[in-house]
């Protein structure tokens, strides 16, 4: 029988296929990490969490406070990648970091797909 963090990494390589996906994660809204897929190495993966989950979180309290709306997607961009923090239910984050490569609209439609997937296990 399949463990829950067996199913979430099966959902990040789903994620990774898509191309250009260099880093992918799924956090707690607190900023821990649940799990990780790094395909280029280096980061550390618990820094990255709790970082990403700081940004969602005062972006969502601004977005809350401008428009009553808690924001599905946050979009950090760079010269050369994307951050993109997408919510995946009331306790999790999902987290990529797109390259160059990336498409970042494919990237989003997957992510909307990997939420809804991830919402069943969390």
């Amino acid at each position: 029988m399949e463990t829950i963090a067996q199913s979430l990494e099966k959902i990040l390589d789903d994620l990774q296929a898509v191309g250009g996906v260099e880093l992918s994660a799924i956090v707690s809204r607190q900023g821990l990490l649940m799990v990780s897929k790094d395909t280029g190495g280096g980061l550390n993966s618990e820094a990255f969490a709790a970082l990403t989950a700081t940004l969602y979180i005062s972006a969502e309290s601004t977005t809350v406070r401008l428009s009553g709306q808690r924001p599905r997607s946050i979009i950090v961009e760079t010269e050369d990648k994307h951050l993109i923090t997408y919510a995946a239910g009331p306790d999790a984050l999902m987290v990529v970091l797109v390259g160059q490569e990336g498409y970042i609209g494919l990237v989003l439609n997957e992510l909307k797909k990997a939420a809804s997937k991830v919402r069943q296990f969390i």
